[in-house]
């Protein structure tokens, strides 16, 4: 294998968290009055959108001075009282992380995921021993750091080549952040970000179930 370092995005790579997300949520409408609509929750395309777009689809809707309230909610839900009951690795994760692992492969978490949330999840999953290292926007004192900031992080602590490195992750963004950093990048269609913009970023590699992205890894370039 030429990649000695595999980099993750959390939500819609690793695994699927859409369920939980939407249970806080669902949890912070109710408590500012109203509920969002099952047409709406039942589409894990829209936990793309932004907390704002969300609020807005609140049924009734609620006060404009409520939306900081809703935001307070799903947040301190998510990170502290949610029991993650439905968050769960992709088919085939466990087996690839433990075959590559066995390969001396290293395997960091690098997520926009706040880190009270995925500690808690890797701790209540025993998914913790899996991974050499996890950063989050928030891991760091003062400012919280982009997707690319955090790759260029871990590269410099890990010290290997560029050409070692790949990033695997499922929206447009994951590939702009790798690209950033003169990584290779493979995208995922299977999670929850927008296929057709993925591609249009041009992702090294493509793969569509977690069987590809071994092969991909076998293979190299």
């Amino acid at each position: 294998m030429m990649y000695k370092t595999i980099l993750w995005d959390f939500d819609g790579t690793l695994a699927y968290t859409g369920k939980d997300v939407w249970n806080s949520l669902q949890y912070a409408a109710k408590k500012c009055g109203g509920e969002l609509p099952e047409t709406f929750s039942s589409e894990d395309s829209n936990l793309g959108k932004s907390v704002k777009e969300v609020f807005d689809q609140i049924v009734p809707p609620p006060e404009s001075e409520k939306y900081e309230e809703f935001e307070s909610l799903v947040r301190v839900h998510y990170r502290m009282f949610n029991g993650y009951q439905h968050t769960e690795f992709y088919p085939g994760i466990r087996e690839l992380l433990l075959k590559t692992r066995e390969k001396g492969i290293l395997h960091y978490i690098v997520t926009m995921k706040p880190k009270e949330a995925l500690e808690r999840i890797l701790l209540k999953k025993n998914w913790e021993k899996l991974f050499d290292g996890w950063i989050s926007p928030n891991s760091f004192p003062g400012r919280e750091k982009s997707k690319s900031e955090m790759i260029s992080y871990v590269m410099k602590c890990s010290g290997m080549k560029k050409s070692q490195y790949v990033y695997v992750g499922d929206t447009w963004s994951d590939i702009k952040a790798a690209h950033e950093n003169k990584i290779h990048c493979i995208g995922v269609t299977y999670g929850d970000g927008d296929t057709k913009k993925l591609c249009a970023y041009t992702p090294e590699h493509c793969a569509h179930n977690v069987s590809e992205i071994l092969n991909i890894l076998r293979k190299g370039v």
